[in-house]
Parts: structure tokens; sequence; C-alpha cells
């Protein structure tokens, strides 16, 4: 599994293909980015996933980098009821403007 870190992505030159950022419960915000053909989340300094506060956080976090497209992505647990119909896909993606993006 492939895998980033701020630090190389965060730079003038660095065009980021697609950038997920999964919502997470407890306001915990996970990265994922496609760069240089390569998709894996943005780690740590102990190659642990890089946990993130908000969505403004990340957007702080990659000001320099262009950014062609980034998505804020969230699935709710709230449809899990007893006795409820069969789970369906209830994943929410909005569109996320990065400072530096490009079509």
């Amino acid at each position: 599994m492939h895998y980033h870190r701020v630090a190389h992505l965060n730079r003038q030159e660095v065009r980021i293909d697609e950038i997920t950022i999964h919502s997470f419960e407890m306001g915990v915000y996970l990265v994922e980015v496609v760069f240089d053909s390569r998709k894996g989340f943005i780690v740590d300094d102990n190659n642990r996933p890089q946990q993130f506060h908000s969505v403004e956080e990340v957007k702080q976090a990659l000001t320099e980098c262009v950014v062609r497209q980034a998505f804020l992505v969230h699935q709710s647990a709230y449809d899990e009821m007893c006795g409820g119909p069969e789970k369906v896909d209830n994943t929410l993606s909005i569109a996320v403007h990065f400072g530096r993006s490009v079509d």
C-alpha cells in the first residue's frame, strides 16, 4: 500500500490528482491522496494515518500544492436499526475547493 507525507506533498511543484477527506465520528478526518499515479493515505512520522480535526486543517496543511479535485466523504452509521430494511449505501460526497486548484 502506498502512503504520502504532508512534507512531500506540500510543495509548489506538486500536482495532486484527487484528495478524499474521510470524515469519521468524533471529529476525525483521514486524507487519501492520488498523486503520481499512487493512491494512499497521508501518514505521520510513525507511518500511521495522520489525523486531522477539520477540513480547514487539511487545507492549511496543503497550501502550496495544486489540487485538481477534492471531496469530503462521510458514511453514516445511523441507518443500522434492528428490524429495519437492509443497509443501503448512504455515502455523502461533497466537492471541496482548495486555494490552489486547477480544472
